[in-house]
């Protein structure tokens, strides 16, 4: 803002030193100095108004345009950052028919990548109608480095800070790396490196590691056999999960993001539940999986955790074509899944959000700790653990399920937001091959909650019950996921 408020005719500064971010009972002050330092000004606003030509007392009636053709785009000072980077923040290419909201949303984009302290442009007239030429002067961000904290709370992972270091420009103009390492009840970290080519091809590498303590259903570990030997419908165990990745990614068909790859994942699970003589704790797993994935991503929303409007969808294949020797049996499986959602406004406080989602294995069925785990909620939960109010994490499983999802959000003050949500699941083994997808729910849940957008973070606490099960659960979550 220095660098742009040199470039105005006239700058009016309020005075809000004494004002934060959370002022709001302050509102007529705020407007007041608004007010006095316009006033301050008078003289220059009035000067400019005789500057200025009288228009006809007849109202001129133009023909508005929803979008454009945009013949060419050219860009200067982008001397880091390439061509097709830029392209591909702003989603359109030359010689388009493009919605001016997307067009402006498409500027917003590049702007939110924080790269660049300014963007101007122009939309320079052809002799072609409705169509423009794009210039557009750029000047680069010279901070490349950056140093983040946070912290959160949940049910599944606990306590957690958050210490993020990202850099920019690392090895190349146009990639990111980012490491987090989260300390608290459960010790993790995620690791992130992309070469961002815009429409083209990109390239990234992930790394992750995952622990928590929980009690989970017993058939996520044992077979019909097993359970009914130890009578255990529940076991608490100890999972760690190491993922890496290495991926390509374009954007397709503008607005979906394409991506594929290889993977190799570390699985271990423990338990003190299950021992034999002179055993401390049982191994269940303790696997490494190497599998070829493929997935397409859209997400419009605009608000990750109380969307008002848009449109998401996230479809996911992953492959497994090897095991490790703990895994003596193994053969490969495939797991598919799915989930398409949809926000929508009814007035200025209500909202909707509408949510469906579906997953099914084929090929060998005898590995079963990466079938689909649904209970609890979350945002960031791992593999194909599912959301679901009503039950506790990790509480039903199988090899396929199919779930409906929606939920209503009253906005009764700015931020503060009153919650009902609604569930309703199949789950089981081959849901889909005897036809039990499409039939009357085997389980059901609802939610009631409260969630403010705080200065912090999301905070939201929600009471869930089922109509199956005697007992409810309290969900609390406090700050952003990770």
């Amino acid at each position: 803002m220095k660098l742009k408020s040199k470039k105005t005719d006239i700058y009016i500064k309020p005075n809000i030193k004494d004002f934060n971010v959370v002022s709001f009972d302050e509102g007529k002050k705020i407007i007041a100095n608004g007010k006095k330092a316009a006033l301050a000004s008078i003289d220059d606003l009035s000067k400019l108004l005789e500057h200025q030509t009288k228009t006809s007392k007849e109202p001129v009636h133009k023909i508005l345009k929803d979008s454009i053709i945009i013949r060419e785009i050219k860009f200067s000072g982008n001397n880091k950052y390439t061509r097709s980077y830029i392209l591909g923040k702003l989603k359109f290419k030359e010689l388009q028919r493009i919605a001016y909201s997307d067009f402006l949303n498409g500027v917003d984009n590049l702007v939110a990548t924080n790269n660049f302290d300014s963007f101007q442009y122009q939309l320079v007239p052809t002799n072609e109608e409705n169509t423009y030429d794009l210039y557009a002067d750029l000047i680069e961000t010279k901070t490349t480095t950056f140093l983040k904290l946070g912290a959160h709370y949940d049910d599944l992972y606990k306590s957690a800070a958050l210490v993020n270091l990202t850099k920019k420009r690392l090895l190349f103009n146009n990639d990111i790396a980012s490491l987090d390492i989260i300390l608290g009840d459960n010790v993790r970290y995620n690791f992130d490196y992309l070469i961002d080519k815009g429409f083209y091809w990109s390239v990234g590498l992930r790394s992750r590691y995952n622990q928590f303590k929980k009690g989970i259903s017993a058939q996520l570990l044992l077979d019909d056999v097993q359970i009914e030997g130890t009578g255990l419908n529940k076991i608490d165990v100890l999972l760690h999960d190491q993922t890496n990745q290495f991926y390509l990614e374009t954007l397709f068909r503008k607005d979906f993001a394409f991506s594929m790859g290889a993977e190799h994942k570390r699985l271990e699970i423990k338990s003190e539940t299950i021992l034999n003589s002179n055993q401390d704790e049982f191994l269940f797993e303790s696997t490494d999986y190497f599998s070829a994935y493929g997935g397409l991503r859209l997400d419009t929303y605009d608000n990750k955790y109380f969307p008002k409007k848009g449109v998401y969808f996230n479809g996911d294949l992953h492959m497994y074509l090897f095991a490790s020797q703990f895994n003596n049996d193994f053969d490969s499986f495939s797991l598919a899944k799915a989930e398409i959602g949809y926000a929508f406004s009814v007035s200025p406080k209500l909202s909707f959000n509408l949510r469906t989602s579906g997953g099914f294995k084929f090929g060998d069925k005898s590995t079963t700790t990466l079938d689909f785990a649904l209970g609890g909620y979350g945002n960031n939960l791992i593999n194909n653990f599912i959301p679901f109010y009503g039950y506790d994490f990790i509480a039903l499983t199988g090899n396929s399920f199919v779930k409906a999802y929606t939920r209503l959000d009253f906005e009764f003050a700015p931020k503060n937001h009153l919650l009902f949500a609604a569930n309703f699941a199949n789950v089981d083994d081959d849901l889909f091959r005897v036809g039990e997808w499409f039939t009357e729910p085997d389980y059901s849940g609802y939610g009631i909650g409260y969630g403010w957008e705080s200065f912090f973070g999301p905070v939201q606490v929600i009471y869930s019950w089922s109509p199956e099960i005697s007992d409810g659960n309290f969900f609390f979550s406090v700050g952003y996921w990770f």
